[in-house]
């Protein structure tokens, strides 16, 4: 219990609620505590959102794929993290992205039930909800509305970091060049030159069909 109210304290959900509040949470909710190995999976693309999934410990990868599964991007994600709280309700309540873990990893789930008696009895609680499913949703409003850079690299930089849940760490965009140059709209020889040019800056690596970034954040 005091693991788990040290967890708690952590999670973005749970900040700004006192010790009394923590522990009276703990006590009336039923939590469902689940252990991964190296590469299970811990959600899956596609199946059904009913429970706030959070990550008390460990690391994950995280993958995404285009709606025709044509490329797919690559991410790693340490605890404590919400797994895809904003698909919890609301029109798809379904989870969008494949969460595998690297190594052994913890969660812990709440039930739609609990979450709405603790979102009933802790206005803090329901003020955080709001705030992190608001910000997610301003942000992916936000990404539509920023202007498509003129040169080749900053248009390989702008679509690497509109497909990202976090803007740090590294990533792995599997993808075509043919299907990167036509979705950057512009040609297949300016991006492998673009590509080529990062990596001899040290940026990223890419093979056949692989771009690897090491840290994104490094590229401007």
């Amino acid at each position: 219990m005091l693991n788990l109210y040290d967890k708690l304290r952590e999670i973005p959900l749970f900040q700004g609620l006192t010790s009394d509040n923590l522990m009276q949470i703990i006590g009336q909710t039923k939590f469902s505590f689940k252990k991964f190995g190296k590469n299970d999976i811990i959600k899956k693309e596609g199946e059904k959102c009913d429970n706030v999934a959070i990550l008390l410990s460990g690391d994950v990868k995280t993958i995404a794929y285009a709606d025709d599964h044509g490329y797919s991007i690559e991410e790693y994600i340490k605890a404590p993290y919400i797994i895809q709280l904003e698909h919890f309700m609301g029109l798809s309540q379904h989870y969008t992205r494949t969460f595998t873990s690297i190594g052994e990893s913890n969660t812990v789930e709440i039930g739609q039930s609990d979450l709405m008696h603790i979102s009933d009895e802790f206005i803090i609680f329901r003020i955080n909800l709001l705030n992190i499913v608001s910000a997610i949703a301003q942000k992916a409003e936000s990404k539509l509305w920023r202007p498509m850079p003129a040169d080749t690299r900053s248009r390989i930089v702008f679509f690497l970091k509109s497909h990202c849940l976090y803007p740090t760490g590294a990533k792995v965009l599997r993808i075509k060049m043919t299907r990167l140059a036509q979705e950057l709209g512009i040609s297949r020889l300016n991006v492998s030159e673009a590509l080529n040019a990062m990596q001899a800056d040290g940026l990223l690596h890419f093979s056949r069909g692989i771009i690897s970034v090491p840290q994104i954040e490094r590229l401007r």
